[in-house]
């Protein structure tokens, strides 16, 4: 991936150190792109595929987390059945601030550099995983993240009589109108665009987007890969473009490239294309202050030659999709470089 090390260097060489909301300080570069080709022989395998060799990572949690969306699963439990805690620290927090404990949040880390939380915040982050998976209620009102990327994804726009404010449930009550769930149907956006694909493949609106206005304030963070666009007017082919408002670059974005690219791939697989070209475009491209060392750490490092994966050629529905459908093929990588989280 060496475009993703030119990143790394556009951000060091021409970035504005700034405050941002976590409190930690990054670097930022305001505009930012890169293109991943993609190519897919006659026996089913995709060459290319753009999964980081500079350290090590685990294409399985690239996987569990895309699934998670679409399904439209906003709750981390099935995230922490499978051994991904990618968005635990979320809730976690959201748990420790509705509940007083602000001493444990005042003590979330080791030292003033934020280089690791301390080991009372990791004992109690795992108590708190051991909850989510255990208790049925508290998983419920405390492992949920709101109208985030599974909602936006399948529910777009959906309304239950819940999210109303005060007044206009007061309203309704008083017309005596059932109490339907949902108020309002939302749009199912992943099923559009494999139907578009499918159907209308020289359509220039093959869109997701996971950005609405109206549920900002409803979930713990909102999406960060936020509109996708699809491209499937070149016969046989599929091509995506995905649009980041906000990129923790060392620690998010190779996850999300790789993601983002397994997406297309089984998308394209579904709708009986080959995946080809991924254009990942960052918005607010940053490193956090407390990343520095590990990025000069990773620049340092010789990139590998790019995998390959297969997937099942059996699976025509995206949602039938496990973990053993997909192939990882010659990772070659380097070890793992460790960061804190900023949240």
């Amino acid at each position: 991936m060496k475009q993703y090390l030119s990143l790394l260097k556009a951000i060091l060489d021409n970035g504005v150190k700034t405050d941002d909301r976590t409190g930690t300080g990054t670097y930022t570069l305001p505009g930012y792109h890169y293109t991943c080709e993609m190519h897919q022989d006659e026996e089913g395998i995709i060459h290319n595929f753009p999964l980081l060799t500079t350290k090590r990572m685990s294409l399985k949690s690239v996987f569990e987390e895309l699934i998670w969306k679409l399904r439209g699963d906003t709750n981390i439990r099935f995230l922490i059945e499978h051994n991904n805690h990618i968005w635990t620290e979320w809730p976690f927090k959201y748990w420790l601030q509705q509940t007083g404990q602000t001493k444990l949040l005042n003590n979330m880390w080791k030292d003033n550099e934020k280089s690791d939380y301390t080991d009372w915040w990791k004992r109690r982050i795992k108590q708190f995983e051991e909850r989510i998976l255990s208790n049925d209620t508290f998983c419920e009102k405390w492992g949920d993240l709101g109208l985030t990327y599974g909602h936006q994804f399948r529910r777009f726009g959906e309304v239950k009589f819940d999210d109303l404010d005060a007044k206009m449930k007061e309203t309704l009550y008083g017309m005596g109108r059932p109490l339907k769930y949902p108020f309002i149907k939302g749009k199912d956006q992943l099923m559009d665009a494999i139907n578009l694909i499918i159907n209308n493949p020289e359509s220039r609106r093959i869109i997701i987007s996971l950005w609405n206005p109206q549920d900002v304030e409803k979930t713990l963070l909102p999406p960060c890969p936020c509109l996708y666009q699809f491209f499937a007017n070149e016969p046989s082919m599929l091509h995506l473009n995905l649009y980041q408002r906000s990129c923790d670059t060392f620690l998010g974005v190779p996850y999300n490239t790789a993601q983002d690219a397994l997406f297309l791939c089984m998308m394209a697989q579904v709708t009986g294309r080959k995946p080809g070209r991924f254009n990942h475009f960052f918005g607010d491209a940053h490193i956090y202050l407390n990343h520095i060392d590990q990025v000069v750490k990773q620049l340092n490092r010789t990139p590998h030659p790019l995998p390959s994966i297969r997937l099942n050629p059996d699976i025509n529905n995206i949602l039938d999709f496990t973990w053993d459908d997909v192939e990882l093929i010659g990772y070659e990588h380097d070890d793992s470089i460790k960061g804190a989280v900023s949240i």
